[in-house]
């Protein structure tokens, strides 16, 4: 390809040669716009977090097989993966601590900062 060009469209964007035809919606550009990108990743750490979510859907339920100490670390983590989008700077911000659990204790997360 010569130079670089992007197709933009209000989901997402693809590099193009100038001589390439552009899709419905798209427009010709030389830089892929910040907000886009912002909202890209965005779209992706929401998936990336509900799929966290759904693989630990199992330790709320009733017979789960986890101590109430280690149900409640998870659910302090899983309130930290709700809440995620509503920390200052998302989506670049990191990710939760998953709960460790050792010696039949687990860590709850409490007071811990993303790392």
């Amino acid at each position: 390809m010569s130079g670089n060009k992007y197709a933009i469209s209000a989901s997402g964007y693809r590099a193009v040669d100038a001589e390439m035809p552009l899709g419905a919606g798209e427009i010709l550009a030389d830089a892929i716009p910040v907000d886009l990108l912002r909202r890209i990743k965005a779209d992706q750490l929401n998936s990336e977090r509900s799929q966290r979510l759904r693989a630990t859907d199992w330790t709320q339920m009733p017979d789960a097989p986890l101590t109430a100490l280690e149900k409640a670390a998870y659910q302090t983590y899983r309130q930290a993966l709700r809440d995620l989008p509503s920390v200052p700077g998302f989506p670049d911000v990191p990710w939760p601590t998953l709960p460790t659990i050792r010696d039949g204790t687990a860590s709850s997360g409490e007071g811990a900062v993303y790392p």
